[in-house]
């Protein structure tokens, strides 16, 4: 099977560099169940070899096309072996969390191998509470953070399959002729749709326009209003990890009383907890953070995806310059409202439909001429679309299990990249809401002080949302 990336898939490769690894990270805690040993690599390479043929894109190579004139394509690697795909760490003395967050950086920092499929898993031994660590990574390319998620339930799925798997057949890597002529029919098939699209988009220009001039609520620009900041000096292939937790139920409370979202509760948290780290630092701009926050688009089928990506993106105040978590609060759920009635309003597939235009011979140039010109000295650095990304994502409400294990903590991180700092990856697993803070070692040189904050950001809006209660019982 030869399956081409989309527009948005390839623009993860587009990307990465050896300073930019591009790829997801997923952190699993594993306690081993009363009267059963630990988890070994035999064990995860048997358990992954019944599960594969429900994971395809675990198979998929990137084959480029010459010249870079269409997006790449995956074709399922001939010479896939599974072993290669598996590795095992010890963590040093005293074997605590931030060894194990050290661990995960340290992987985050390193790029998938593009020969292979773009994925690999590492087991960690030596923690110190005698749990066991695995470390799942994902290139972006492959997946989004909903693909992720449909991709864990059936990786950690205890079901044996009901029929033997057929025997695999890899696909024939095609030659530099078909991907030429693939990629020109590609080419050609989308100048079709152009017209089409750039009628859509003019539509939504306007249609934006009217809605921008009769609305109260300023959303930020993009690469407008975003601020210089010291989490965006991002100039160092060093990542950071940090983990935090935070009870859902607590999270529910808030959304109960204060008439928000999830989404809003995490977004003030966030903006709580970069107010207090960089305010420590003296380093607090006078403007508002903003988030690129990434939202689905929705599946015209029913089966849950397990590769590709399918998301746009919206731009959000995270209120940083509100001292008040309660008006905080209030203030980030109004402008993410009215974002995402504006995103709504254009059209969630706009973005990746032009995306589609943009082969690697335009997209990469293009990137790394950016790039170059972020890191010229004196370069100013808040013509960035946003400061960080924050996602959100939902999980079972039950912990998943791995053979011998209960996998009772799960963490994601995404990339950060092109001088976007942080990335808070949220994600509701076994009754908490639990945050990966993926960052350039530059950008946040205390990435367990940040963590910290974040547990402080949501005490205080508890408080406030007490306080709130009180005032207007």
């Amino acid at each position: 099977m030869v399956t081409r990336l989309s527009g948005l898939d390839a623009g993860f490769l587009n990307l990465e560099t050896s300073e930019q690894p591009m790829q997801n990270i997923v952190l699993g805690l594993l306690r081993v169940r009363e009267g059963r040993r630990p988890l070994a690599l035999d064990d995860l390479h048997r358990h992954l070899s019944t599960h594969i043929d429900q994971l395809p894109a675990f198979r998929w190579r990137v084959i480029p096309v010459p010249l870079g004139l269409a997006h790449p394509v995956f074709v399922e690697d001939a010479n896939f072996n599974l072993a290669d795909h598996l590795g095992y760490a010890v963590l040093p003395e005293p074997g605590g969390p931030e060894q194990l967050d050290s661990a995960c950086a340290r992987l985050a920092s390193q790029p998938l191998d593009r020969r292979r499929p773009l994925w690999r898993i590492t087991l960690i031994d030596g923690l110190a509470d005698g749990r066991q660590g695995l470390i799942l990574e994902l290139h972006h390319a492959l997946m989004d953070g909903a693909a992720i998620v449909t991709t864990l339930a059936r990786l950690f799925s205890q079901e044996e399959p009901k029929t033997a798997p057929l025997p695999w057949k890899p696909s024939r890597i095609p030659g530099r002729v078909r991907l030429v002529a693939g990629a020109l029919a590609h080419d050609a098939r989308a100048l079709t749709r152009l017209p089409e699209l750039i009628r859509r988009t003019r539509h939504a220009t306007v249609a934006l326009r009217q809605r921008r001039a009769v609305t109260g609520v300023k959303v930020p620009r993009a690469g407008i209003d975003t601020p210089a900041s010291a989490i965006n000096r991002g100039f160092t292939c060093d990542r950071h990890y940090a983990r935090a937790s935070l009870p859902l139920n607590d999270v529910l409370a808030v959304t109960r009383v204060a008439k928000v979202t999830v989404n809003d509760v995490a977004l003030a948290v966030v903006g709580g907890a970069l107010r207090g780290y960089l305010q420590q630092r003296g380093a607090l701009p006078g403007q508002p953070l903003v988030a690129n926050v990434p939202v689905g688009i929705k599946e015209s089928g029913t089966m849950p995806r397990t590769q590709a990506n399918r998301f746009s993106r919206l731009t959000t105040s995270l209120a940083t310059n509100v001292a008040d978590a309660w008006d905080r609060l209030q203030t980030v759920s109004a402008v993410t409202a009215e974002a995402k009635a504006r995103l709504d309003l254009a059209g969630r597939e706009l973005l990746a439909d032009w995306l589609e235009y943009l082969p690697p011979i335009i997209a990469v140039p293009t990137v790394r001429r950016s790039e170059s010109a972020r890191r010229r000295p004196g370069k100013r650095r808040f013509s960035l679309d946003s400061n960080v990304v924050v996602s959100n994502l939902r999980g079972p409400s039950v912990p998943w299990q791995l053979g011998s294990t209960v996998v009772e903590e799960m963490y994601l991180a995404g990339p950060p990249n092109s001088g976007v700092g942080v990335n808070f990856a949220l994600c509701d697993y076994a009754g908490r809401l639990r945050f990966g803070i993926l960052a350039f070692a530059d950008s946040v040189e205390r990435p367990t002080e940040l963590a910290m904050h974040l547990s402080r950001s949501f005490q205080d809006l508890v408080a406030a949302v007490e306080y709130h209660k009180v005032a207007t019982a």
